[in-house]
């Protein structure tokens, strides 16, 4: 018999526990998005912004939150908790500010977030007493009495405190007394059966006074189907203590409601459950052993039903915390990247508007930015990323000047003009190439002179037209010059192939070309031929000497080289230079 009613108690436990908050180990019942709901909340945050009112938007969050908790997105909820929070507590202590606590402690308490949990409900609490509001009171005493009899070791959060029905009940007395103050009467009988409940647990006999007044509150109210509730307690209560008769006279009492109201007792299995025990037990006590094998049938079954239901719900907050905690990491993972975003936008901003001063000047601070890259082993992959990013836009800047000096050239009538144009629009396609074989190439401060100079006789020989012209190169795929040295080697074969389009291919019936660069440790030899007639400059050049020839010159000094031009079946060029090891 002790063993019969120490169960029985444990299902009161349960049914009161439902009563008072919704079971954690059902399965969460969600609605839907309400769509009126959802316009009213968007009219007084739209209303709200228009006329500054901070309060009013704070409760236009507010709804919105307590929308989405309601749909069982919990994550959005609590988002939407926190935009609101953050301007009512700008505010100052109020109910609106406690009735937040409250929302967040719930959310947080249904994922077993023991500490975030009982600081929301401490604050819920520090505001209520500071603003003596018996509402918010009775809203935080709730939480508090939730908080302390809730076990912990259900959830993740280490460490947790063991339930403390002390507390509880402390917490559960407090109600009791601003319930009779207010005079809520039906929160008064929501306390009076968990009461009822803790005095049964004890062996105290005011368990049934509990539990009568219970009853007859919601006889009192009309409230037929709290009623039935309340007499399941009841029932319990009188079985605790051996009442039969009386047990048995609530037993008719519930019965009859079911026939004479058409309904069942309650769509809760727990209280069908806790129902059909104390059946079973008051028939076994009476010697009606056949009932009490039907309702002992009907307990099981229950009993399956609900571990089923226990197993689904813990599945479905499983999976809903799962989804929260994957939505929160996307989010911080989305905020990082929207940060380095920015931090990027503003850093090409800052390259943009260095690079909108002369396009010398540009070229210059790109070649000493690579000096110091190549010099620095330690730059990161970002400041890479932004060197190719400035290098790509000089290259951009490089053939906008090419297309403006091809415009000037289709309005001028002067050949000799149009040719020096020309001239001026190849040596600036040389720089264009090399700001492409930088943009394209994988190291950094390097050109691959086989790729650079190719492309430079390639387009030198389309400009002119001589693409049938029989070219030889002998330049090493692994060969790799500093950019500077790369831009002046450039130029100079650049010179050399226009000076060959000019006087050495025209008439020539089948025009050749070589071009030819080794290198022996630190010693460089480049060599450029052609079998044209032949052409040696005078020597020494002077201010007189055609500008193509000082300009071979200039750049052969800038490398410290030696260069000569010889005729052998044309004109070939030799010039040796040392590059030293950076």
């Amino acid at each position: 018999m002790g063993k019969k009613l120490q169960r029985i108690q444990t299902l009161v436990l349960i049914l009161v526990m439902v009563s008072t908050v919704d079971s954690i180990a059902q399965s969460p019942r969600f609605l839907p998005l309400q769509r009126h709901k959802v316009q009213w909340a968007n009219a007084v945050i739209k209303n709200a912004l228009k006329t500054k009112d901070t309060l009013q938007l704070a409760e236009g969050w507010y709804l919105y939150g307590k929308i989405y908790q309601a749909s069982g997105d919990w994550l959005t909820s609590k988002r939407y908790f926190l935009k609101s929070l953050r301007l009512q507590e700008k505010k100052g202590a109020s109910y609106e500010l406690a009735r937040l606590y409250i929302r967040l402690y719930s959310l947080e308490w249904q994922f077993f977030h023991y500490s975030e949990s009982s600081h929301y409900a401490q604050l819920a609490k520090q505001v209520a007493e500071r603003i003596k509001s018996d509402k918010a009171l009775s809203l935080a005493y709730g939480a508090m009495q939730g908080l302390y009899e809730t076990d912990w070791s259900e959830g993740s959060a280490k460490p947790y405190p063991p339930p403390n029905l002390d507390s509880s009940l402390y917490y559960l007395k407090q109600r009791e007394k601003l319930a009779i103050k207010t005079g809520n009467q039906m929160d008064l009988a929501a306390i009076l059966t968990t009461l009822s409940h803790r005095a049964s647990v004890k062996k105290d006999i005011k368990s049934i006074e509990y539990a009568q007044k219970a009853v007859s509150i919601y006889q009192t109210q009309n409230d037929t189907l709290n009623e039935i509730k309340a007499r399941v307690g009841l029932l319990n209560a009188y079985l605790t203590f051996n009442h039969l008769k009386k047990a048995g006279q609530e037993i008719d009492t519930i019965d009859a409601f079911q026939r004479a109201l058409s309904i069942k007792i309650i769509d809760n299995e727990h209280y069908k459950r806790s129902l059909a025990q104390s059946k079973s037990s008051y028939y076994e006590q009476i010697g009606n052993f056949k009932k009490a094998l039907e309702n002992e049938r009907e307990y099981v079954a229950l009993e399956r039903q609900i571990i089923h239901v226990d197993r689904d719900g813990l599945v479905s907050r499983l999976g809903l915390e799962y989804e929260t905690e994957k939505k929160e990491a996307e989010l911080k993972a989305q905020k990082r990247e929207l940060h380095l975003s920015q931090q990027n936008q503003q850093t090409q901003q800052r390259f943009l508007g260095v690079l909108a001063v002369l396009l010398v000047g540009a070229l210059a601070a790109s070649i000493a930015f690579y000096r110091i890259s190549v010099k620095n082993h330690r730059l990161s992959e970002s400041n890479a990323l932004l060197v190719r990013e400035q290098n790509h836009r000089v290259k951009n800047n490089l053939q906008l000047v090419s297309s403006l000096l091809n415009l000037q050239l289709n309005r001028l009538t002067d050949d000799a003009t149009k040719t020096v144009l020309e001239e001026t629009q190849l040596r600036i396609e040389v720089m264009s190439v090399l700001q492409r074989t930088l943009y394209t190439g994988q190291t950094l401060g390097e050109v691959n002179l086989h790729d650079f100079l190719n492309e430079i006789v390639k387009v030198g020989l389309q400009t002119f037209g001589y693409e049938h012209v029989q070219v030889q190169t002998t330049i090493s795929p692994s060969l790799h010059l500093p950019i500077d040295h790369a831009m002046r080697i450039g130029l100079i074969v650049n010179e050399l192939l226009t000076n060959a389009c000019k006087y050495a291919f025209p008439d020539h019936k089948a025009p050749k070309w070589s071009l030819s660069c080794e290198q022996s440790n630190h010693h460089w030899t480049l060599q450029v031929a052609d079998n044209g007639p032949g052409f040696i400059p005078e020597k020494p050049i002077s201010k007189k000497s055609s500008f193509g020839m000082r300009l071979i010159q200039l750049q052969a000094d800038q490398l410290y080289a030696t260069y000569q031009f010889e005729k052998n079946n044309g004109s070939l060029f030799q010039m040796k230079f040392k590059v030293q090891s950076t």
